[in-house]
């Protein structure tokens, strides 16, 4: 089964389990956000990554353009560890990361979660690319992919004993879109995906062909 399918059916499962109360706000905050547009607006092919400088697990400052001398990135936002669908999106990159790492990039993903939270992570989900801690969710909005959530969806947070603003440091009660990237060395962004529902998600190996295609101009442009 293909991550897309498999994440369609964990949303179905996850929405069969819901309340009828929950199902009404979790479905009215994806449509307030397709209405403001917010995934449509953010970052997206041929725009150009915004510098950052963020800590990992261990409390190391990693900047983009450290990141990039390195070579093409493939850069995701995670929501968090207790995201059913990141789960699932973070194993997909960790599956996918030998290949990304053989064409000669780097996978690095973004959480808006303080460094020990990261570091759990990392350790649980047995993740070996690298992890950064985006606080207050400041990346992910210079990205223009960051949401204020709605009562209704703080609402279903709060019953379920999740307090994000002391998580990420923030004040607002903030997430990013999922999102992921594929990046040159230039800081353009050659692919983009970010979808306002957490099940939607690219397979992999569109982002491969995306680093392929890259090596492949590369190849062309050093003849």
């Amino acid at each position: 089964m293909t991550l897309t399918a498999t994440l369609l059916e964990l949303s179905r499962h996850h929405r069969a389990a819901l309340s009828a109360r929950d199902r009404a706000d979790f479905e009215d905050e994806l449509d307030r956000l397709r209405m403001l547009r917010v995934p449509e607006d953010g970052l997206d092919e041929g725009d150009y990554l915004p510098d950052f400088a963020l800590e990992d697990a261990a409390g190391r400052t990693w900047t983009s353009d450290e990141l990039l001398d390195r070579g093409p990135l493939v850069l995701a936002l995670f929501r968090g560890d207790w995201c059913p669908f990141c789960e699932l999106t973070m194993a997909a990159l960790e599956t996918a990361r030998p290949t990304i790492e053989a064409l000669g990039a780097t996978a690095v993903g973004v959480m808006p979660d303080r460094p020990p939270v990261i570091a759990r992570t990392a350790a649980r989900r047995q993740i070996g690319y690298l992890l950064l801690s985006d606080p207050a969710n400041a990346f992910a909005r210079t990205c223009g992919l960051a949401y204020d959530l709605s009562p209704g969806h703080i609402r279903i947070h709060q019953e379920r004993g999740r307090d994000l603003p002391a998580a990420h440091g923030d004040r607002a009660w903030r997430l990013p879109v999922p999102a992921v990237f594929v990046v040159e060395r230039t800081a353009r962004v050659a692919f983009a995906f970010s979808d306002a529902d957490p099940s939607r998600w690219p397979d992999p190996e569109e982002l491969l062909a995306s680093l392929r295609e890259l090596g492949d101009a590369h190849a062309l442009l050093n003849r």
